[in-house]
């Protein structure tokens, strides 16, 4: 007699490990000025001397020199990430096994892995407001935040323009980033390393086509340069460097912003200012569980904004 079966296929549930989805995480803060300790704002002096010259063939003095102090300001804004989970909601499945023994819990062998995932995304998250935020963006809570880079850059409009092309190509990537070296002023050039910052799809762009066309270069080979996601282009003492906050910034409901895709800013690291408060706030979380409501709680709060001091020493390429 046969063996009769009403049953759902099993599938087991309880013996895998927690998986992640990988996340691009933050670049920028450790390459950019950062200035800690701003629990509002903060203004920046900026020292300017002329210093002309005059015929010195007779005694005397006419001073003929101007000296000015001005202020760049850079403010920042609070932000808070908030979370509770009631832990009773995981007894009904196999994610029980997340839980202590007894009818009481106050905790869950997860809750290391959920704080680290947290801190993971709010790497991603500064990140990309670091670079694409703006206060007037209605579609993300991240973007919303604070004026990132971009929309300082425009906002100021002082930068220097690359010539425009109807796309970033095999056929136009390579003239691109030779007119943004062209443009850079000289003494942005001469004093200190000029970094072309460029999302993740662009760099991969110019990679593949300085490959096709120079093949192997200096001390850059292709693999390399795609393991650190930076290279020098070839030619010239520019730095490109890929950064996650310029590859596609994320949003809740719609489109992203069409200001902020294909970016790319051509500067000196340094002319780049991030302010925060506390550094290390955005990298660490409270977790508690609270007895009056009886759930686990997730909580972290910090600082942050940015601003520019020469845009007269930035060159950007913004697409038609």
């Amino acid at each position: 007699m046969a063996l009769s079966l009403s049953l759902t296929n099993y599938v087991e549930e309880n013996k895998a490990d927690l998986i992640t989805k990988a996340i691009l995480g933050g670049k920028t803060m450790g390459m950019v000025d950062v200035r800690y300790g701003i629990k509002s704002s903060e203004k920046i002096p900026v020292l300017e001397s002329t210093t002309p010259f005059q015929a010195a063939s007779s005694c005397g003095f006419n001073s003929s020199g101007t000296t000015s102090i001005t202020q760049i300001s850079l403010s920042t804004n609070p932000i808070a990430v908030a979370e509770q989970i009631c832990l009773r909601d995981l007894e009904a499945y196999y994610t029980q096994k997340y839980l202590p023994q007894g009818a009481n819990y106050d905790s869950t062998t997860i809750a290391a892995e959920i704080v680290n995932r947290k801190v993971a995304n709010i790497a991603q998250s500064v990140e990309n407001a670091l670079w694409a935020g703006k206060t007037t963006y209605t579609n993300s809570t991240v973007l919303k935040s604070f004026n990132g880079f971009l929309a300082t850059i425009d906002t100021a409009g002082t930068a220097v323009a690359a010539t425009q092309q109807a796309s970033i190509s095999a056929s136009t990537v390579l003239g691109i980033f030779e007119d943004i070296y062209t443009k850079v002023p000289a003494a942005a050039l001469y004093n200190e390393p000029v970094i072309a910052f460029c999302g993740i799809d662009t760099f991969r762009t110019l990679l593949n086509k300085i490959t096709a066309t120079y093949g192997f270069y200096g001390n850059y080979t292709t693999d390399a340069a795609a393991n650190r996601w930076e290279l020098v282009y070839p030619g010239t003492n520019m730095k490109v460097v890929a950064v996650p906050g310029l590859s596609e910034a994320t949003v809740e409901t719609g489109s992203v912003p069409t200001a902020v895709k294909n970016r790319i800013i051509a500067t000196y690291a340094s002319n780049l200012v991030v302010g925060t408060d506390l550094g290390t706030d955005m990298t660490q979380m409270d977790m508690w569980f609270s007895q009056d409501d009886q759930v686990m709680k997730f909580f972290t709060r910090f600082r942050l904004g940015v601003t520019i001091k020469f845009g007269d020493h930035i060159v950007q390429y913004t697409n038609i």
